[in-house]
């Protein structure tokens, strides 16, 4: 599902907001890999919960400095690219 997102991106924004949305992606995996670490089953919630929310801030930081159009569909789409992601292949 975030292949999707990927797509739209590229449909709705140029090509040099793309890093932005592709390095979410990316930022989101390595928050996930290091969330799954620690063997305690509620630190891995907590880190997972915190570290998320604070990538999904600090991109969507980013996209407001850097996307000057259409800002408020960057941010769903940045919604939509946090709730579909899928970190089993990531953990795994």
């Amino acid at each position: 599902m975030s292949a999707l997102g990927l797509l739209i991106s590229a449909a709705l924004f140029p090509m040099i907001a793309q890093p932005i949305f592709i390095g979410y992606l990316f930022a989101l995996a390595a928050v996930i890999y290091l969330a799954s670490k620690p063997q305690n089953e509620v630190l891995n919630l907590y880190l997972a919960f915190i570290f998320r929310w604070s990538v999904f801030i600090v991109f969507t930081i980013l996209s407001l400095i850097f996307i000057t159009e259409k800002t408020l569909l960057a941010v769903f789409l940045l919604v939509y690219l946090n709730s579909t992601f899928n970190p089993k292949s990531v953990t795994a």
